[in-house]
């Protein structure tokens, strides 16, 4: 086993959950409105504070929601719906990055001595700044959205709000787990289906299947043919692809078609190995996006040497992190996972559920 493999390893096993309580399987028709519950929470949160965890839990749970409606491909014809999505996450991605390099540079700052806090004390500045022009952009775009409209297209009456997850609580009330397994969003759902739409559950179950045995095909190609690489255009492929799995897995569990838990913990741990290689490449390109302009580098000399040198730092610490990455290879949990899902999927689109 690898240097690479080995931390991996390690890594999963000692960040791997405690075992959690049984839930009831919930159905695509309940998960859908506690999913859209979710989304008008967080929505409301980033328009009144713009706050750091509600625009990142909003971007969240348009994905998660569009996994599920990626589901019902046979069903209604969602892609104009789907876009949306997309175009809502793209609009809050813009803000989250520059959360994400604020934190990135607190953390340097923080381990650093006197002198790299002196690299970035203007980096900070220039990027705070940036990030509350974005953010007043993007509310005034998230204005604009309507959920309830979403919620009429899917054919939910009428979503609660008053179990809804607290998009201003803390770390624990805005978790992944509190979008996905809180029992009161479960509660929140059961409420929520009476105005649903209805769905053929077995042809969904079919479909889902075959879903998943493309996703998981696509991303064993991916993982076959990684290589220790700097291209952000490989690097991303690789993480969407184990994003992809990951997602699929997720609602297929909460659906009650098995456990994925390890394979679940894997494909995470991957996705923000890359994750963390894309955030310091897209700081290091902000950096240098900045200094590259002839006013700014005329205006701040001295600091553009300081900056310039704060960035050959990060890409140091990026070709550390691409050298613990690969090689990747994938276990075989994720495999056995999934088939055991997918004919769990298959036994229940040839009988009524």
């Amino acid at each position: 086993m690898t240097d690479a493999e080995q931390a991996l390893t390690t890594k999963i096993e000692t960040s791997a959950p405690a075992p959690a309580r049984t839930r009831r399987p919930r159905k695509l028709t309940e998960i859908i409105p506690s999913q859209l519950n979710s989304l008008r929470a967080y929505h409301s949160a980033v328009l009144e504070t713009e706050a750091v965890e509600a625009v990142h839990k909003m971007r969240v749970t348009t994905r998660r929601l569009q996994a599920s409606l990626d589901l019902l491909e046979r069903e209604m014809k969602l892609g104009k719906l789907k876009r949306r999505l997309r175009n809502w996450r793209r609009e809050l991605s813009s803000v989250r990055n520059y959360d994400v390099f604020l934190e990135l540079i607190e953390k340097e700052t923080t381990t650093r001595g006197k002198a790299r806090r002196e690299q970035l004390h203007l980096v900070r500045t220039i990027l705070q700044e940036r990030r509350g022009q974005r953010a007043t952009k993007v509310r005034h775009f998230l204005e604009r959205i309507d959920i309830d409209k979403i919620a009429r297209r899917l054919g939910v009456s009428s979503i609660s709000t008053s179990e809804a997850p607290d998009p201003r609580g803390g770390d624990e009330a805005l978790s992944d787990a509190a979008v996905v397994d809180a029992p009161l969003a479960e509660a929140t759902a059961i409420k929520a289906t009476a105005g649903v739409m209805a769905i053929d559950e077995r042809r969904v179950a079919g479909y889902a299947a075959e879903r998943l045995g493309q996703r998981l095909a696509e991303f064993q190609v991916m993982v076959a043919q990684s290589h220790p690489t700097n291209d952000p255009a490989e690097l991303h492929q690789l993480r969407i692809g184990a994003k992809r799995v990951r997602y699929l897995l997720e609602i297929l569990s909460e659906m009650g078609y098995g456990d994925s838990s390890r394979a679940l913990t894997w494909l995470r741990t991957l996705q923000d190995r890359i994750g963390d290689w894309h955030d310091l490449e897209a700081l290091e390109e902000e950096i240098i996006a900045i200094v590259s302009s002839r006013e700014f580098l005329k205006l701040h000399l001295s600091e553009s040497s300081q900056m310039l040198q704060a960035a050959a730092h990060l890409q140091k610490k990026k070709e550390l992190l691409v050298s613990r990455l690969f090689p990747v290879r994938l276990p075989k949990t994720i495999e056995i996972t999934s088939r055991r899902i997918a004919r769990a999927l298959r036994r229940a689109s040839m009988h009524a559920i």
